[in-house]
């Protein structure tokens, strides 16, 4: 979890365009974060010296009971990096997931979510007939019991509205859950760069999908009915 940092009052985003807007200014035309004259910690800050505001990102946000969550995109980057709103079904969670290399800056917005973190596998066994499944439709595998390879808990946080967390490969692996029983929860989520695919993983034997598709359920807060990569 990373605290809200002071910053200058003349950059502190007052809306969700401002944040836009800000995020392509740090990263610029030609740059995403892994570049030399980016820090990252720059961009972690905006990100949290954002408050959350309804009105802001409510035309964004699309529940789906019948799936954990929903992937909203709101701004594609330039090609830069993907900023969108995950919109979380009351007691489900993701699958436990890589980030493609990518960096992942996560803010909740409103009720409370929690991150499991997992160590990376030094060896990943890949099922390969199961690819190119929707990450968001809950079918992953459920696995009795476990085995030598099941997965490693490093970490487990729970984030308040306004929390910031951040992630990378290098870091480990994440699940994301919400854990209370009545209320959805929804949270705003950077990736840079910008990723179509990743690996997702079962808890108990550490095997791992090759091909996650990261489909959208809405994009600048129009619905796709069929989902679109």
């Amino acid at each position: 979890m990373i605290a809200a940092t002071e910053i200058e009052s003349s950059r502190k985003p007052q809306s969700m365009d401002e944040l836009v807007q800000g995020i392509h200014d740090i990263l610029g035309p030609d740059g995403g974060i892994d570049s030399a004259h980016i820090d990252q910690n720059e961009i972690i800050e905006l990100m949290a010296s954002y408050s959350s505001n309804a009105q802001d990102w409510a035309k964004y946000t699309m529940f789906d009971t019948s799936r954990p969550y929903t992937r909203n995109l709101i701004d594609d980057g330039n090609g830069k990096f993907n900023l969108m709103i995950l919109a979380w079904s009351p007691q489900r969670h993701s699958p436990i997931h890589d980030h493609a290399g990518a960096h992942c800056i996560m803010k909740v917005l409103d009720g409370k979510l929690q991150e499991t973190q997992y160590e990376y596998p030094a060896k990943i066994d890949e099922d390969a007939a199961c690819n190119s499944i929707d990450i968001t439709d809950g079918s992953e595998e459920k696995v009795v019991g476990q085995d030598s390879n099941a997965m490693h808990v490093t970490k487990n946080t729970i984030l308040k509205s306004n929390q910031v967390a951040y992630i990378h490969d290098k870091i480990g692996l994440h699940r994301i859950a919400n854990p209370s029983s009545k209320e959805g929860a929804v949270s705003l989520h950077l990736y840079t760069p910008p990723f179509k695919t990743c690996k997702t993983f079962e808890e108990a034997t550490g095997k791992a999908r090759s091909a996650s598709q990261c489909t959208y359920y809405s994009i600048r807060g129009a619905r796709q009915e069929k989902g679109l990569l």
